[in-house]
C-alpha cells in the first residue's frame, strides 16, 4: 500500500476538489493506496469537510490538531498511514502530479524521492524563489548537501526509513531539512527529480519569519550534527 499524505491548514475551497483530482489519478498507477489528511490549526471549515469526505470514500482517512505544526501533522500522518511508503503532496497540489509516477517508480532503487522545483519550473513570487535558492546555497556549502528542495510538498519516502525517528523531528517546517540530514548520514540512496510548479496562491505563512526561523533551524541542526549522541546521527 502507498499513503499519500496532504498537511491542511485553512483549505475549505479547495480541500474537495483536491480529493477528486487525486481519486482521479491515482488508481491507473496504484490500486492499494490510502489519501492521509491532517489539518493543522484550522479555524474554517476544513475539518467538517475532511471529516464528509472521510465518510464518502474508504482511501480517504482524515485528522485533525488543535494546533498549527506542521512538524506535528507530518508526524501524525506517518504514525497514522498504513502504507510501505508515503508520498507527501501539497493542499493545492499546486507541483506536476507526475512527481507521483516518478516517486512509485523511484522508490523501488531509493529510500526518499525529492521532487525539486529548482530542477524543473516553477512560477512562484520572485522573494520565494530567490529565498528558497540562498537556503539551498547555504545547505549545501554548511552540511555538503546536493539536495535542491525542502518544502513540504513532492517528497516521498519509505515508512522503515522513517518511523523510528519521526517523534524526533521539528515541530515546524524544519522537518523535511532533518530527514534529508539523517537519511544522509545513514548513507540511505536520496534521488531528486525535476518537476513543475505553479504557486501563485498567497502563503499561509509569514515568509519574513518563516526565513529567520529556518535560518536560526539550520543553526541548530549544524551544531547537532556535531553532537555524536544526537538522533540526525543515529545509525
Amino acid at each position: 500500500m502507498i499513503s499519500f499524505y496532504i498537511p491542511l491548514y485553512n483549505e475549505a475551497e479547495i480541500l474537495q476538489s483536491t480529493v477528486e483530482r487525486l481519486l482521479g489519478y491515482i488508481p491507473d498507477r496504484c490500486k492499494s493506496y490510502e489519501i492521509i489528511l491532517v489539518s493543522n490549526g484550522s479555524t474554517d471549515t476544513t475539518a467538517e469537510i475532511g471529516n464528509r469526505l472521510s465518510n464518502q470514500y474508504e482511501q480517504v482517512k482524515f485528522f485533525e490538531l488543535s494546533q498549527k505544526s506542521v512538524g506535528a501533522a507530518f508526524r501524525k500522518g506517518v504514525i497514522e498511514s498504513k502504507g510501505d511508503s508515503i508520498i507527501t503532496l501539497d493542499a493545492d497540489l499546486s507541483s506536476d502530479l507526475i512527481f507521483i509516477d516518478y516517486a512509485l517508480n523511484l522508490l523501488q532503487y531509493s529510500e526518499m524521492v525529492v521532487g525539486s522545483k529548482s530542477l524543473g519550473s516553477q512560477r512562484r513570487g520572485p522573494i520565494r524563489v530567490l529565498g528558497s535558492q540562498f537556503y539551498i546555497l547555504i545547505t549545501q556549502l554548511l552540511f555538503g548537501l546536493t539536495v535542491t528542495d525542502y518544502s513540504m510538498g513532492c517528497k516521498a519516502f519509505k515508512k522503515a526509513n522513517i518511523e523510528d525517528v519521526v517523534d524526533q523531528i521539528d515541530n515546524w517546517t524544519g522537518y523535511i531539512f532533518e530527514l534529508v540530514l539523517y537519511l544522509k548520514n545513514q548513507d540511505a540512496k536520496i534521488v531528486q527529480v525535476g518537476i513543475d510548479c505553479e504557486d501563485t496562491r498567497r502563503s499561509h505563512f509569514n515568509l519574513l519569519h518563516e526565513g529567520l526561523y529556518r535560518y536560526m533551524h539550520l543553526f541548530k541542526c549544524w551544531r547537532a550534527q556535531k553532537d555524536p549522541l544526537s538522533w540526525l546521527n543515529r545509525r
